[in-house]
């Protein structure tokens, strides 16, 4: 079916993207200062590994964040959130909203010194929707409202017939069906990148496996590429802005270290300037120099896989007194406050706290309230009557990607079901983040902890991945009721009234959450140590985190 999207989506986007969308810097400010603070190179520690460097196939944090380093968009987000033009000068749009001119920069150019065209933006999205490919992202085309975008992901009309346009060489043309007005900010999202279409073809199905089968028009190339240990981002000398890049550091290093007390040891020898913390270690370096908390926009949660599509007779998930047996017996202020002790807090629904603020003002989370619960009691007599209905005790693999942090969370979670659900049994199911993904996205699982962290400032980006009949996404989770809301939240009167298109989210993410049809848990918060002399890391709340205007004092 086609997915109807929003009229209103962005009635009130300048307000939602201004409250929260915006960005926050590590402490010391948005950029350096002194001669010497576009000299050097800053190293991040990382504990996931590099999933894929194919901007049309990704869908994780790390593998976006490398991506927006070394390739460009239309636009780019600033420290505040906000789009700022980047491969495009200019852009112009149409009284109705419904058309969109971008217009390129004349000294855009690829690695391999072809220009960069507007051609190379009509065949990369057109690349995100095609059927063949199957993105797990092609829905974001239908998000923002591209002419018959949906109904070229479901394989009913041809690519020509996406509504993008090279209408010469510098000017990129793009039509929607309704307006969008997050369109701008997503513009800076890797899903939207262009793609060198002589190049990509020529790479056959080696493109994007290696450096040399890459190509860079972002203010860093990729130099180093080694799985599992090290990844270098060099200052690319022909991006187009690369006298005002000068003053930021020359290179980026993120080096794999899986062990979280290694890489603070390697801090604190300045091997490495930045650190993600674990539980264990926050409170012993808490008062270190470089000690940052900030509540992060990913919302982690555990899917309960209702599909029947991939793994035969996997139905018990389809009893709504298990999915609520589990839902009830989880206590997340437990995980958030005696496990993570990083700054995440409880989840109080699927939409996270501080991300996003309705037509009145009022911040998303506040206005709805808490939607869940920590009931042992009411947790073991719904046990119980699902007992019943399946006839008997139930085994539970619940899958997670080997982090330190996700492992807690698991083992968590399997010790509050064995004691709150007793009889129930809870093998885990421990994978790398990528095979994590890969299982996932092929409803190869049970129940699965995740997360989802927003594109855009807008409840809409956490809410659609459950519409039944979102085009292209390989869902498990079916209910009419929200269709029907989301459904009258982006199309017809509802979404021309911004107050009554909130009503509607509001009740789609009820329905959500009181069916069980998704187990919130937490809300990421990020416990890290960055090098006090390490300026202009940019943490957005809503698209990607920026390493793009970096400077370090030597």
């Amino acid at each position: 079916m086609k997915l109807k999207k929003s009229l209103a989506a962005l009635l009130a986007a300048t307000m939602l993207v201004g409250c929260s969308g915006g960005g926050s810097n590590n402490g010391g400010g948005s950029s350096g200062s002194g001669d010497d603070a576009g000299k050097g190179s800053i190293t991040v520690a990382i504990t996931d590994d590099l999933n894929t460097m194919d901007h049309h196939v990704a869908t994780d944090g790390r593998s976006f964040i490398f991506q927006s380093l070394c390739i460009g968009g239309l636009a780019e987000l600033d420290a505040d959130g906000q789009p700022q033009p980047d491969l495009a000068e200019s852009w112009d749009i149409s009284d109705d909203g419904l058309i969109y001119t971008f217009h390129l920069r004349d000294n855009i150019k690829w690695s391999n010194g072809d220009p960069v065209t507007a051609q190379d933006f009509v065949y990369g999205w057109k690349r995100l929707v095609d059927p063949a490919l199957a993105s797990e992202y092609n829905f974001i085309v239908s998000t923002i409202n591209v002419h018959n975008a949906a109904d070229v992901i479901d394989g009913k009309l041809p690519l020509d017939d996406l509504g993008v346009e090279a209408v010469d060489d510098k000017t990129f043309k793009v039509t929607l069906d309704l307006p969008c007005g997050f369109l701008l900010g997503l513009m800076a999202f890797p899903s939207f990148f262009p793609l060198n279409q002589k190049f990509f073809e020529a790479q056959g199905d080696q493109y994007a496996l290696g450096i040399d089968n890459l190509l860079f028009c972002g203010p860093y190339t990729m130099t180093t590429w080694e799985p599992g240990a090290e990844y270098v981002f060099t200052k690319n000398p022909n991006y187009w802005n690369a006298e005002k890049q000068d003053q930021y550091v020359d290179e980026v290093i993120f080096k794999f270290v899986p062990e979280a007390q290694t890489a603070v040891m390697s801090y604190k020898g300045g091997d490495v300037d930045v650190v993600t913390l674990t539980s264990e270690l926050v409170e012993a370096n808490a008062s270190d120099p470089g000690y940052v908390s900030r509540l992060q926009g990913y919302a982690w949660r555990l899917n309960l896989n209702q599909s029947t599509k991939v793994i035969a007779g996997n139905t018990k998930y389809q009893n709504f007194n298990l999915r609520k047996a589990l839902g009830l017996s989880i206590d997340r202020e437990a995980i958030a406050n005696d496990v993570l002790k990083d700054g995440s807090v409880a989840l109080e629904g699927f939409i996270p706290k501080e991300f996003a603020y309705g037509p009145d003002g009022t911040e998303y989370r506040k206005g709805v309230g808490n939607l869940l619960s920590y009931d042992v009691a009411a947790a073991a007599a719904a046990y119980e009557e699902a007992k019943k209905e399946l006839g008997g005790d139930v085994t539970v693999e619940l899958l997670y990607e080997d982090s330190e942090a996700s492992k807690a969370v698991a083992e968590n979670i399997q010790n509050m079901w064995v004691k709150n659900l007793p009889g129930i049994t809870v093998n885990l199911a421990s994978k790398t983040k990528k095979e994590r993904l890969a299982l996932m996205n092929g409803l190869e699982y049970e129940v699965g902890l995740t997360r989802w962290g927003p594109d855009y400032a807008d409840p809409q980006t956490f809410l659609d991945l459950f519409k039944s009949n979102l085009p292209g996404y390989n869902n498990y989770y079916f209910n009419d009721e929200y269709d029907k809301y989301l459904d009258a939240a982006e199309l017809g009167a509802d979404a021309a009234d911004p107050a009554a298109r909130w009503a509607d989210m509001v009740a789609a993410e009820k329905i959500l959450v009181e069916d069980f049809g998704i187990i919130p848990v937490y809300q990421n918060g990020g416990a890290m140590l960055i090098n006090p002399n390490v300026k202009g890391i940019e943490f957005h709340s809503a698209g990607v985190d920026s390493f793009r205007h970096v400077t370090k004092a030597q």
